[in-house]
């Protein structure tokens, strides 16, 4: 059959349906659950400030620094990548553990799973899961010995590419919900990026994060994706790392803790404050200045670490005061205690555990809701096992994972056979023989290095699929118009091929969506951040626009959004129709567009994930912050919403916007404190 063009955003869209990791073991018995922490002045935050004026000066400032495990032999290694934050015994307070967050290596013979691709969790847009995510890592690391975990997506500074996505609200929300999870079972989350883990473009370049800024030039950016995951938790911990030091960001600790009222503490990378220099008392005073509450020490700093000697000749010089020393005590204890870590300390040398769900049980529901249809001309899929056999191509280095895909679509009843491509391969006459006679093929790739293939093998005729396995936004597409289908399933994993199977073959539909842009690696001149705001600002259309996805049947219908004002926030309320015979899983998004003269573009405001039964009609009520639509009013330390009339756009991807309402606001001023969001109402026909 004659192919079409690629599907572009703009087109109709079809019906859904149905870093974090996860840890292997549960608990034989689970800590009770933590305490709620609020953002605000807690009973928490009063036990710390009581704890850290109870602690002898040497006390104070030991409690600043989180050192390197010590181990000999065989312990030695275990403990590689560990480490200890030393409590105060005097006072019960407990030493615990914690990974090196400069290092992505996990200690050895950990039996933990490796991590879930961030985009995959991300493009789930199901809050549900990111909390299970967080909550079974909880079990998992509270097991292993440790008590704090990073949680990435998010960062201080703009970085534009992040794991999680682009955009500050989904990963916000994504990153606050695993917090949330990881809270659930006294396991402190920590929210931060580091530099290995930004996403570099295509083309090589890499934003400079150099120059200081000011935090209130990044409090509607940045540091909105790290409110957000501090509100959604109700707790955490902030990670000063990334492109540059802490001081980067003038103004943090300002804003975190007289802006927002954030009780909790602000840690640096092991060197992310610099290398310290012997008699130096600049550096300690710098970093007390830039809201730094805890450094992550180690040996590899000479034993010239900045909270150290640095800091105690500071405190005898009388350049750091007591009163300095003990506020950052407070933070750090109040952090431990809104993750209940203090009261229920895991142990160092770990816990029996007992067997308890299976992570494979989560990592499917990730990689199937995950799990991205990007385009399906023919209808191709999924496959149908009447049409005949299924050529499964791909190249050496994922042949077992072709082999596993190809047993999992032989139990769904399809006929699969299996055909390696030599490196090298596709000029014409160079891929295997079996490909001339294929009328369905399916490629799993992961790389630009099979373009060249997947080209070759389009023009031979017959309809071909294409499985995308890496997380690359900036993945070129030469052959978008030439294939019939292509399907992002991420960092997808050999040993969870049932749930890409159950896709391809119509066990389950697809649902997910892009929580990233993909650009096909073309950027415009001058987007060195080159997420959907800066394409719609440079009027390019992207490949395939952030929050986009299809399914393979029927289609949803959204109708009636009305906006109205209710406090400190909007209250949007629409409807989604399923007129099709099958359950479908819908995912609408709201975007806000400010006023005129904001000049700013659109941004995502809110969505919801929620299954729709067929032949019935949901009513959604969604909140929506008005910080969205504001303004950060330095001055006053608050939000300032200008008077005049605001947009909301819904549809089913940031491109897609099928339904708009307008709304008159007058002149606002809001607080800045961080605050617990707004639940949302459904209701069904």
């Amino acid at each position: 059959m004659m192919k079409h063009a690629a599907a572009r955003p703009g087109l109709s869209w079809i019906c859904r349906a149905t870093a974090l990791c996860v840890g292997g073991m549960l608990l034989a018995l689970p800590p009770t659950p933590a305490r709620a922490a609020v953002a605000g002045g807690s009973a928490g935050s009063a036990h710390a400030a009581d704890m850290a004026a109870r602690m002898q000066p040497v006390e104070q400032q030991a409690v600043l620094q989180a050192r390197p495990v010590a181990g000999r032999g065989a312990n030695a290694q275990a403990a590689s990548g560990l480490l200890t934050w030393p409590g105060v015994p005097r006072l019960g307070l407990p030493a615990l553990r914690m990974p090196d967050f400069a290092t992505v290596a996990q200690p050895a013979g950990d039996t933990l799973p490796p991590m879930l691709p961030w985009l995959a969790l991300a493009a789930t847009w199901d809050p549900d899961l990111a909390r299970r995510a967080g909550a079974m890592r909880a079990h998992g690391e509270w097991v292993h010995g440790r008590a704090v975990l990073r949680v990435g997506g998010i960062d201080l500074l703009p970085s534009g590419r992040l794991q999680a996505g682009e955009d500050q609200v989904l990963a916000g929300s994504v990153a606050g919900m695993i917090g949330a999870g990881l809270l659930s079972g006294h396991v402190l989350p920590v929210f931060g990026s580091v530099m290995k883990e930004e996403q570099v473009r295509a083309d090589g370049v890499l934003p400079g994060r150099t120059a200081q800024v000011a935090a209130a030039r990044l409090a509607d950016g940045s540091l909105l994706g790290v409110a957000t995951a501090l509100e959604i938790a109700h707790g955490g911990a902030l990670l000063c790392g990334g492109m540059a030091a802490c001081q980067t960001v003038t103004g943090l600790g300002a804003m975190v803790h007289d802006a927002w009222h954030f009780p909790g503490m602000v840690m640096a990378v092991p060197g992310g404050l610099g290398m310290a220099r012997e008699n130096d008392v600049t550096q300690p005073v710098g970093a007390i200045a830039a809201g730094v509450d805890m450094e992550q020490a180690t040996t590899g700093e000479g034993g010239h670490d900045v909270f150290g000697a640095p800091l105690r000749q500071a405190v005898a010089e009388g350049s750091v005061k007591s009163a300095q020393l003990q506020a950052m005590d407070t933070h750090i204890l109040a952090s431990f205690y809104m993750a209940g870590s203090l009261d229920h300390p895991p142990p160092f040398a770990g816990s029996a555990a007992a067997p308890g769900p299976s992570a494979d049980t989560l990592v499917g529901d990730v990689e199937t809701e995950g799990t991205v249809l990007l385009q399906n001309e023919n209808r191709v899929l999924p496959f149908d096992p009447a049409l005949g056999p299924v050529l499964l191509l791909v190249r050496p280095t994922l042949r077992h994972a072709a082999d596993l895909l190809a047993g999992a679509l032989g139990h769904a009843g399809l006929a699969v056979t299996v055909s390696i491509a030599a490196e090298g391969a596709g000029a014409p006459g160079t891929l295997p023989p079996a490909t001339a006679q294929a009328a369905r093929t399916l490629v799993l790739s992961d790389g630009d290095g099979d373009n060249r293939m997947i080209s070759t093998l389009a023009d031979m005729g017959g309809h071909v699929a294409v499985v995308l396995t890496a997380d690359d936004p900036d993945r070129q597409m030469p052959w978008l118009d030439k294939v019939d289908s292509v399907v992002q399933a991420w960092a997808w994993r050999d040993e969870h091929a049932r749930p890409l199977a159950a896709l391809l073959s119509g066990q389950q539909d697809f649902s997910g969506h892009l929580p990233v842009t993909l650009t096909g690696g073309f950027y415009p001149p001058g987007m060195v951040d080159a997420d959907y705001r800066a394409f719609e600002r440079a009027h390019v259309a992207a490949l395939f626009p952030f929050g986009y996805g299809l399914s393979t049947c029927g289609h949803l219908i959204l109708s009636d959004l009305h906006v109205v004002r209710e406090g400190t926030h909007l209250s949007a309320s629409f409807s989604v129709t399923n007129p099709d015979t099958t359950p479908v899983r819908a995912v609408p998004q709201l975007y806000v567009v400010p006023s005129a003269d904001q000049a700013a573009p659109r941004r995502l405001a809110a969505w919801r994930s929620v299954m729709v039964a067929g032949g019935h009609t949901v009513r959604l009520v969604v909140p929506v912050s008005l910080r969205l639509l504001a303004q950060w009013n330095a001055a006053g330390g608050n939000w300032a919403v200008a008077a005049g009339d605001y947009s909301l756009s819904l549809g089913f991807s940031s491109v897609m916007l099928v339904r708009h309402a307008d709304v008159r606001l007058p002149a606002l001023h809001l607080p800045a404190a961080l605050e617990s969001p707004a639940g949302p109402a459904t209701t069904t026909d």
